[in-house]
């Protein structure tokens, strides 16, 4: 019975951590028959980020600028923003800072769908862009941000000015992200999937247990 009690207990424990490792937000970029297409993914648990200044935003797209600023993203055309969050002291905000974006404000014809709007940046003292998330009051269900925004255009990563990589923010205290893949999306395994294989392990060794 120890042996098994500890099996289960191991079990639990791969459980939380899969959660936790996959506890934040995607923008992913892709390319396909010629166009560009974003797509989002994921909750963000804002309980688990400091609330900022609100955040502005007009119309829809990428937006470059330059150090110590943030290159920036949002969508309203479902409405204006109203709520703003950060992340914790410590957190490295570098993946945001730099060539992720290099057009300034990059005419393109996005078509959006979805019901939610967000802009990937909030004002600091000084109006310095700074990474992290605004939103609409009205979008949060008990602090969590489900984004379901989608958009295409009819170009390339070039002529939007967008830099192949993997571009994400770690939370330094909850561990909570946001990132944004410009390029082949990077597979993360779902907690589901984790737990069942965890349980799948937990039988094979109880099964080989029971017949020694």
């Amino acid at each position: 019975m120890k042996f098994f009690s500890k099996l289960m207990v191991s079990t639990c424990l791969l459980s939380a951590v899969s959660f936790n490792a996959v506890a934040g937000i995607v923008f992913s970029f892709t390319e396909s028959g010629g166009n560009v297409i974003m797509q989002s993914s994921g909750v963000l648990d804002t309980t688990s980020l400091i609330s900022q200044t609100s955040a502005s935003w007009g119309g829809i797209g990428t937006e470059t600028n330059n150090a110590p600023e943030s290159d920036i993203m949002g969508d309203t055309t479902m409405g204006s923003l109203d709520l703003a969050f950060g992340f914790s002291a410590g957190t490295d905000l570098s993946p945001w800072i730099g060539d992720m974006f290099t057009l300034l404000f990059p005419s393109i014809p996005w078509v959006s769908s979805g019901t939610t709007q967000f802009a990937t940046y909030y004002l600091e003292t000084g109006g310095i862009r700074t990474p992290g998330i605004g939103l609409a009051q009205e979008d949060l269900i008990n602090g969590l941000w489900t984004p379901d925004v989608s958009w295409i255009a009819a170009a390339s990563f070039a002529s939007i000015g967008l830099t192949v990589g993997d571009y994400t923010i770690t939370d330094a205290q909850t561990g909570e992200f946001i990132s944004i893949q410009i390029g082949e999306p990077i597979s993360v395994a779902a907690p589901s999937v984790v737990v069942l294989l965890g349980l799948g392990v937990l039988g094979i060794v109880i099964s080989r247990k029971f017949k020694l």
